[in-house]
């Protein structure tokens, strides 16, 4: 985020760089889309007048930029911190042909990136393979996020990743002993196991990343009032294992459970709680422990909502304007629906469409439609509360443009040698 603000500028200190959001959307090939956007709101608004006869104009007619998609409710293990337990092994599916179709129609319109996220297992799903190559043919960037345990599926798409694409396991473990606790495989499999598979492509010179997420979970903490496993002892030991086989790099973020008011996705720790200061303590000299591994090949980071965690200022990371902006740019397209946000995944107060919302260039404008309806009407300021929200400093990024729609003018694209389209 390039802004004269300097107190935004202090701010953007704590921001993870694959989450600076803001210089993401003024790469060359989105700027354009956000100047449109915040013409939008801005018109809307009043802080910009439509010339003599002019109406006011629609929600641009773009895509997200970016979309989490669910490609199956399956899965295979049953973890004790799964934020998307509620949702898993429904049998709600998609029809194949669709999805594709779906994804044609949003790449026509100007989506850029897509992450196998959420809800269940991707390789789980019967085209995994098949929708990934379609994507690249799409000339999307990539994203996938599994538990590890068919790599042979992950590993029929090294050839057709690219530099810009990555490939990140939930492991969240150091020993086989907690992984196993943790994750609950129905069938058999150990974290080794899972480990030498990555060596293994690892020796096929992939172009892309490969990363270990590490959700870091502590004593007390619950989702849907059943208690997890603590694995904050684990977390150099999981570093050293991810280094030894070939990991780019790990990362630490922290265990979301679901709000009782609205079901948003929330950190499960809070400055009142009795354990509060030594959980923090432990956590933060774990990481400083951990960092000592990096290397040129090797990284070590914490993702912005754990810092945000960890330092004083986690309050100002839940001060949300009333607009979401985000939900305009990125979207959940899921065999549940298409949601606003990760963040409401399958929660009716996020939902935008059904699964089909994309399918034709009709259900496109109708959903378009629809996600103007909710940008206006959801609440952030109100419904997310209680949420540590990745996107809050560009939400008020965005915010302060729309207030001042001359900055648009001065506002330039920012260089980069690999885009990152991934929001």
């Amino acid at each position: 985020m390039n802004t004269d603000d300097d107190d935004n500028a202090g701010r953007r200190a704590e921001i993870s760089f694959i989450h600076d959001f803001a210089a993401k959307l003024r790469h060359e090939e989105i700027l354009d889309r956000l100047k449109d956007y915040v013409a939008w709101q801005a018109w809307v608004r009043g802080t910009l007048r439509p010339g003599p006869g002019e109406p006011i104009p629609s929600l641009p007619d773009h895509a997200p930029v970016s979309i989490n998609l669910d490609l199956t409710t399956a899965c295979n293990f049953a973890c004790d911190h799964c934020v998307d337990a509620e949702i898993l092994n429904t049998g709600i599916r998609y029809a194949h042909e669709s999805l594709l179709a779906s994804l044609t129609v949003l790449a026509g319109k100007g989506l850029r990136s897509v992450i196998l996220i959420g809800g269940g297992e991707p390789t789980l799903y019967p085209h995994f393979v098949e929708s990934v190559r379609h994507m690249k043919s799409l000339g999307l960037h990539v994203a996938v996020v599994s538990n590890g345990s068919r790599m042979e599926r992950i590993a029929e798409l090294v050839d057709c990743l690219e530099v810009e694409d990555w490939i990140r396991l939930s492991l969240d473990a150091g020993s086989d002993a907690v992984f196993q606790t943790m994750h609950r495989p129905k069938k058999p499999i150990t974290l080794d196991r899972i480990c030498e598979a990555v060596s293994g492509i690892r020796l096929r010179k992939p172009r892309f990343k490969l990363g270990l997420s590490f959700v870091v979970t502590w004593n007390g903490s619950r989702i849907n009032e059943t208690p997890v496993v603590e694995n904050i002892d684990e977390m150099v030991m999981a570093a050293e294992r991810a280094k030894k086989y070939g990991f780019d790099y790990i990362a630490f973020k922290p265990f979301l459970t679901r709000a009782v008011s609205n079901r948003a996705e929330i950190v499960d720790l809070r400055d009142g709680d009795r354990d509060f200061a030594s959980v923090i303590e432990r956590i933060l000299a774990r990481i400083v422990e951990a960092r000592r591994l990096e290397d040129r090949d090797f990284r070590v980071y914490a993702a912005t909502n754990l810092k945000a965690l960890l330092g004083p200022g986690a309050g100002r990371f839940t001060d949300q304007p009333a607009n979401c902006h985000m939900q305009f740019f990125r979207q959940v397209l899921s065999p549940l629906g298409i949601f606003n946000c990760p963040a409401y995944r399958n929660q009716p107060h996020g939902r935008i469409a059904d699964k089909a919302g994309y399918e034709s260039a009709d259900d496109f404008r109708q959903t378009v439609a629809a996600t103007s309806r909710l940008i206006r009407h959801f609440n952030a300021t109100r419904e997310c509360k209680e949420v540590i929200c990745l996107y809050h400093d560009v939400n008020w990024w965005i915010e302060d443009l729309i207030e001042h729609p001359e900055k648009l003018a001065a506002l330039g694209a920012v260089p980069t040698e690999v885009p990152d389209f991934f929001l």
